[in-house]
């Protein structure tokens, strides 16, 4: 299909995509709408993208839409999906729900039910939320959590802290006082903050290491390692 893409010779099952809101829209009216598209849709093409930008929750319920039509048709094993920021991927998993509260009967309102069910089934979909161990990005986390949860009903599981700081290694009291006591701080102080995330009921926190300075390659295949080990074949 349009838009996807290997992500490298050596992973060929393993693809990457890029979809914008028109790409998304083109492909609801040629799959739902029934109309064919040519390399020219004319006004039709101005009037949707008037739509899509103007009424409010079209472009949500486009984003979500495409990613649970992926999972629905059966194209992949897993999708994964970098979101958008947490001010706007909570209203989009909260989108389905409440465009069914205005659409009582017809198309809408069908596809809008199997996008519910399929959001809210905790085998099938789950936000996976990453941070880091200061105040503000858990105030969000927690905030988002929350809102994710009682909003579209979308199961919480897990939480993952990024760039975690390292204690200060032993034995190093006596040699470097000042640089141990300024790693312990900072251990203490994102310690601290890992802790609230405990409120996050029934949510497990996975803490990831800070990755040395190095080639973003590097950072990542460090990241991947880690959280391979921490789950193995549960990924």
């Amino acid at each position: 299909m349009d838009g996807k893409d290997p992500v490298c010779p050596s992973h060929p099952n393993l693809t990457s995509s890029v979809y914008s809101t028109e790409e998304a829209l083109r492909e609801y009216i040629r799959l739902y709408v029934r109309i064919p598209l040519v390399s020219r849709i004319g006004v039709l093409a101005q009037t949707l993208d008037f739509v899509a930008d103007a009424a409010p929750g079209v472009k949500e319920i486009l984003a979500i839409g495409k990613v649970c039509y992926e999972v629905r048709a059966d194209h992949f094993d897993l999708v994964v999906v970098d979101a958008e920021s947490s001010g706007h991927i909570a209203s989009q998993l909260a989108t389905p729900r409440t465009i069914r509260s205005l659409a009582q009967v017809g198309m809408l309102r069908e596809q809008t039910d199997w996008m519910i069910e399929m959001l809210s089934d905790v085998a099938v979909t789950a936000a996976i939320l990453v941070t880091t161990p200061e105040e503000s990005p858990v105030d969000e986390t927690l905030d988002l959590a929350e809102r994710i949860r009682s909003e579209s009903r979308v199961d919480v599981p897990l939480v993952v802290v990024n760039r975690m700081p390292p204690s200060p290694p032993r034995g190093t009291e006596a040699v470097a006082p000042h640089m141990t006591a300024t790693l312990a701080a900072r251990h203490g102080v994102a310690t601290t903050q890992v802790g609230r995330l405990a409120v996050i009921d029934s949510a497990d926190v996975v803490l990831v290491p800070r990755a040395a300075p190095a080639d973003d390659v590097r950072v990542v295949a460090a990241v991947a390692g880690f959280l391979d080990d921490e789950f193995g074949e549960t990924l």
